[in-house]
């Protein structure tokens, strides 16, 4: 089960290392792997493009790269002339629709528990009937939700 996260920043936003630090915690656990981040911001004061796009490989492999970006202005060129390469459409896009000093972070993440779980269940004779992301903090505020998807278990 793959998901996206996409977060939007102000220009008054201080990045001083908690995404980052937050990436490598969500990965330590096993329970998720970043497959791709991409991080791009529009320069408050020359409205010139920063970015960098990592494909992760599930061993906390971006931490390093992000940090080298947030603290290398030399590696930070490199990494945003690499993105421009790579997906240069899609990062000038994003970076034009950023007021200057504006920031966007986008997180793929593979959620590798589902996979052990699905398996449990399908190995025990069951499927899964839903598996939506909600907001809900406990099951008796789904119970419309819940009676849908139990709707769904035909055959």
């Amino acid at each position: 089960m793959r998901q996206l996260l996409l977060y939007g920043f102000g220009p008054q936003a201080d990045f001083e290392g908690r995404l980052v630090g937050a990436l490598e915690r969500l990965e330590s656990g096993g329970a998720l792997r970043i497959l791709d981040v991409l991080f791009v911001r529009r320069d408050a004061e020359s409205g010139d493009i920063d970015a960098i796009d990592l494909q992760g490989d599930g061993a906390g492999g971006v931490v390093g790269p992000l940090l080298n970006f947030r603290l290398d202005e030399g590696e930070r060129r490199r990494a945003t002339e690499r993105a421009l390469r790579g997906e240069a459409e899609v990062v000038r896009q994003l970076g034009a629709a950023l007021e200057p000093g504006a920031a966007l972070a986008a997180v793929l993440v593979d959620h590798v528990w589902s996979d052990a779980l699905d398996d449990a269940a399908s190995r025990s004779g069951g499927r899964l009937l839903a598996g939506d992301f909600v907001t809900a903090t406990a099951l008796s505020e789904l119970g419309p939700e819940l009676l849908a998807a139990a709707a769904r278990r035909v055959g």
